[in-house]
This record gives structure tokens, C-alpha cells and sequence, in this order.
């Protein structure tokens, strides 16, 4: 006989989840032990919330959903950010957090805030950052709820609380293995109008998003669209396609934050048929009628609230296809436009010229780049747009978390063996701890330091008259503490080099892409440079 715990995770492990992060505590130890017992990889982060940030970078490298383990309380608390941002990006994700045992965890039936010790309730702080949440009291309980855990461990964001004398429970006999019979969906029908439409556009524009570049048949689909010979632009999402997009259709990436060519087309464009692409504030501006003013839309989608959401910010220029993106690029696959051939340079500014110094060198078909939110996020955006082969950058793309990319970098590098992290020296104390595991796995990293928050103070000109409160080291009322980022990372016995923008030049580069250690590069950037948007 075995006990819950260990059926919970030989479950997970023969499902395919056998990479687990987390933080060892009184509560979850059982689920930890059983990692181990099964022969699964458990790694503990040094703070919880780096937990969902490296199972977000594992899923983008390897495709794979890994497992979360958090004790009570603080446990899972510490922890919402990260499971957050794989929610916000649809990363596939299962969290599994103890509780106390059930004599002591009836704060809710008594009306008081807490009566075992760190008794939380997880599942309430969870629910709005997750796609299914569940109460594991018996392990009856979690028979019965077994095969809808495990048929979704690919598709959506689960939290598992478990009592914990019900995790010790013994299960009375063998449990059997869970097979699933997948029934084909039926295609949807693409209406002939809509397809005239695409047929007769002057100026299409095709949008891919993460909801396209997710795609098991990513391949074949962009096959399609190459021999179609329309002008494609991805998103910070769809970025996985753009190795396989045909360089003479592909247009670059778009959003407020990465003016340039893209953006263009897609304001000149007369239609824009958005594939697994939400047309959300950061891709399109603020006001939803100055995207893309003369062009409809054909929003491509197979969440039906995604669509709902849509027609309400584009009213009656938009028309909704609540599709799989296979099904509707293989309804228009006989739609071939003329031959186009773009040929188009954006500017270089700095401190973009930099980071495309750095990323020409990066072997762009086998490498992923992580990057951290703020003034980064978009220059590492704005130098991908200027190179035609390009490493793909991932962050968090919807949360836009800071202390995101050293995390996730190091989740990819699990099975990666090229992983760039290029990160803000604001964003580093966010979770600075986890450089401890650069020691195991190789992570090369970018920092480029404008001493705080630069996109911040960026808003503060614009519309707090300058008054850079809590967002640099300057500024005596509000100032944040001063840290020596050299000193930091090499107590992480990390190699760290600090060079101004002019000392930059082609053999400090090439010996920091050909080591074969973790090394770090600090950029001094102008305290003043800041991003160049569309807004």
C-alpha cells in the first residue's frame, strides 16, 4: 500500500511533469520525498516566488509543464507572483500545497482568520490566478477528481491543496494507470465572406501570437502561411515561429514598445487577421480606435471569451473566427497573394545598439534569451526587431514581472545549454538569491545599469514634473539604498566585467558569448536614455 502523497506524484511523474521547484517546509516534505522515491528532478529555489518563474522558462525551452511544491501559509503566499505570471501567459502549470491537518483547519467554519499554525486559505488566493483549484480533504476526494487533474496538466494552471494527515492517508488498493481516449473536435466552418475578405485585401497584415506559435503542428502551419505570401508580424508571444516564417513576409515584432517596421505595416494595412494574437494594451496602445485605424479585424481565437472581450474593445470592425488556428489557416491555405520582398532597416539608438551588438553573436537557432520588465524589456525588443535572425526573447509577457528573467533563464537552462538573461540593475534584488544555482547551470547575463528605474523616472518626466521619487539613488527624500551590483554578482563567484557603452567592442563580446561558464557583463547606460515608443 502507498499513501496519497506518493500516488499524487507517481501520478504527475507518469503524466510527463517530472521537473519539480519549490521550498522545503513541514508540509509539502512527503510530496518532496516522493519526487525523489520516483525518480522525478526536484530543485529548490531560494524563494518562492522564483518558482513560478522558473517553471515558466523550463515550459518555453522544453515545452513541458513542471510541478510546483509550497508549504502552508507563506509557503504559497511568497509564491503568487510566479504562478500569476504563468496563469497571465497560459503557461501549463501544477502547484501542489499542503495544509494543515483537518482537526486544525477550520478557520472559515469558526469565523476566525487562523487556527492551525500558517493556515492560509490557498485556494481563495489562488482562485483568480489559476484555471481550476482543488480541496484534497480524502483521498477518496482525489480519486474521484483524478482524471480531470491529469488530463489538463498541458493546458491550464492547477493548485492542489492537501491536508496534511490526508496526505498520509493509505490508499486501500493498487490504483490502477489512467489512460485517455481523445475524441477529434470537429472543425469549425470559416465563412466564405470572411475569406473574400482576406482574398481581396490590398494590404494584409497576419499577426501571430502565443495562442499560433503554441501550436503542436507550428511547423506545417507556417508552411502555410509563407507559401500565401502575406506580411507577418508576431508578438512578444509568437516569437517560437520566427525561425520558421518566411524571412521575405516577416515584418518583425510589434508593439507600442517596439517602434519600427512592423508597426508601420500594420497602420498602413487595410486588414489585420490576428491568430492567437489578444490585442492587448501593451500591443496596441491605450486607445483601441487609433490601432491600425483603416484596417478590420479578424480575430482568430479559440476562447470564446477572448472573443467576447475583443468585440467589445473593436466593436463592429471586428469579425470573430471562435477557432483553433490549425483550422482556420487551413480553410485560407488556397489564398496566395502577390510575391512581396521587404527589405527594411530600423534605426539604431542607443542603449539599443548595445544589446544588437550582444545578440548578433548569440547563435539565433539554438539559443532563448530571457528579459526583465521595464526600459530592457523594450530596447532587447526594439534590438530583435532590428536583426533579421534573432534568438527568440521571452518574459513575462502579460504580468511583466520584475526579478522574472534570471529565474526563468535558469529553469530553460535546465535542458539548455544557451540561455541569455539581459536584466536591469533595478531588477536584480528582486530575486538576486537565485545566481546561487549559476554555479550548476550555465546562464550568461546582460545588466544594464541606469542607476534604478529608469522606466519610471521616464513617466515621472512625462507626467510627475520630474520628481524621480523612489526611483533612483539621487534623490535624498526617497532615494533607494545604493549597492554595489559588481560586488553582488561576483559573491556569487560570478565573472563580472563593468564596461561603459564605448568600451564595448568586439573581443569583450566574443569572450563573453564563448565562455563556457556563467559569466555576467554590466552596461553603464546613461541615467537619462530613455525607450522609444509608438505612443
Amino acid at each position: 500500500m502507498i499513501n496519497l502523497s506518493e500516488q499524487i506524484i507517481k501520478d504527475l511523474i507518469d503524466k510527463g511533469v517530472t521537473t519539480f521547484f519549490g521550498v522545503q517546509g513541514g508540509a509539502c516534505a512527503r510530496f518532496i520525498d516522493n519526487v525523489i522515491k520516483y525518480k522525478g528532478k526536484y530543485i529548490p529555489v531560494l524563494n518562492e516566488q522564483s518558482a513560478g518563474f522558473y517553471a515558466h522558462g523550463y515550459h518555453l525551452s522544453t515545452k513541458k509543464t513542471a510541478g510546483l511544491i509550497f508549504t502552508t501559509g507563506p509557503g504559497l503566499t511568497n509564491a503568487i507572483t510566479g504562478v500569476a505570471s504563468c496563469f497571465y501567459d497560459r503557461v501549463p502549470l501544477v502547484v501542489l500545497t499542503g495544509q494543515v491537518k483537518k482537526k486544525l483547519n477550520i478557520a472559515k467554519k469558526t469565523n476566525t482568520r487562523m487556527v492551525g499554525f500558517q493556515e492560509v486559505p490557498h485556494l481563495d488566493l489562488s482562485k483568480p490566478i489559476s484555471d481550476t483549484i482543488f480541496k484534497i480533504d480524502t483521498s477518496q476526494k482525489y480519486l474521484k477528481m483524478r482524471k480531470n487533474i491529469l488530463i489538463n496538466l498541458d493546458k491550464k494552471v492547477q493548485v492542489i491543496e492537501v491536508q496534511d494527515d490526508v496526505q498520509r492517508e493509505k490508499l486501500k488498493k493498487k490504483i490502477k494507470k489512467i489512460s485517455f481516449n481523445f475524441t477529434k473536435s470537429k472543425e469549425k466552418i470559416v465563412s466564405k465572406s470572411l475569406l473574400k475578405n482576406i482574398k481581396n485585401s490590398k494590404k494584409p497584415v497576419c499577426i501571430l501570437g502565443a495562442g499560433f506559435s503554441r501550436h503542436k503542428d507550428l511547423i506545417k502551419l507556417s508552411n502555410i502561411l509563407n507559401k500565401q505570401n502575406i506580411s507577418i508580424a508576431l508578438t512578444w508571444g509568437g516569437q517560437k515561429a520566427q525561425n520558421l516564417i518566411n524571412k521575405n513576409n516577416y515584418i518583425g515584432i510589434f508593439g507600442t514598445h517596439n517602434p519600427g517596421f512592423a508597426n508601420k505595416k500594420i497602420e498602413e494595412s487595410d486588414l489585420i487577421i490576428a491568430v492567437g494574437c489578444s490585442l492587448l494594451q501593451h500591443q496596441i496602445g491605450r486607445i483601441n480606435n487609433n490601432f491600425a485605424k483603416n484596417a478590420k479585424i479578424i480575430f482568430v481565437n479559440n476562447d470564446l471569451n477572448e472573443c467576447n472581450r475583443a468585440r467589445y474593445q473593436f466593436g463592429k470592425r471586428l469579425s470573430i473566427i471562435n477557432s483553433d488556428a490549425k483550422e482556420f489557416i487551413y480553410a485560407s491555405k488556397n489564398i496566395v497573394h502577390k510575391k512581396i520582398n521587404y527589405n527594411f532597416e530600423n534605426k539604431l539608438v542607443y542603449p539599443v545598439d548595445n544589446l544588437v551588438a550582444f545578440f548578433k553573436k548569440i547563435p539565433y537557432n539554438k539559443s532563448i534569451i530571457f528579459s526583465d520588465a521595464g526600459a530592457t524589456l523594450s530596447w532587447s525588443y526594439q534590438a530583435a526587431n532590428i536583426l533579421k535572425n534573432c534568438a527568440p526573447i521571452f518574459t513575462a509577457f502579460n504580468l511583466h514581472s520584475m526579478g522574472y528573467a534570471n529565474c526563468a533563464s535558469i529553469g530553460a537552462s535546465i535542458t539548455n545549454k544557451n540561455v541569455y538573461c539581459v536584466i536591469g540593475d533595478g531588477s536584480i534584488p528582486m530575486n538576486i538569491q537565485e545566481f546561487a544555482w549559476l554555479k550548476y547551470y550555465k546562464v550568461k547575463i546582460i545588466v544594464l545599469d541606469n542607476e534604478g528605474y529608469g522606466i519610471i523616472r521616464q513617466t515621472q518626466r512625462a507626467y510627475y514634473k520630474s520628481k524621480f521619487f523612489g526611483s533612483d539613488f539621487k534623490n535624498n527624500l526617497t532615494k533607494l539604498p545604493k549597492f554595489n551590483l559588481k560586488k553582488i554578482m561576483e559573491s556569487y563567484d560570478l565573472k563580472t566585467k563593468i564596461v561603459t557603452r564605448h568600451q564595448l567592442n568586439k573581443k569583450i563580446i566574443n569572450n563573453f558569448i564563448n565562455s563556457k561558464k556563467s559569466e555576467a557583463i554590466i552596461i553603464k547606460v546613461n541615467y537619462s536614455a530613455e525607450v522609444k515608443t509608438s505612443e
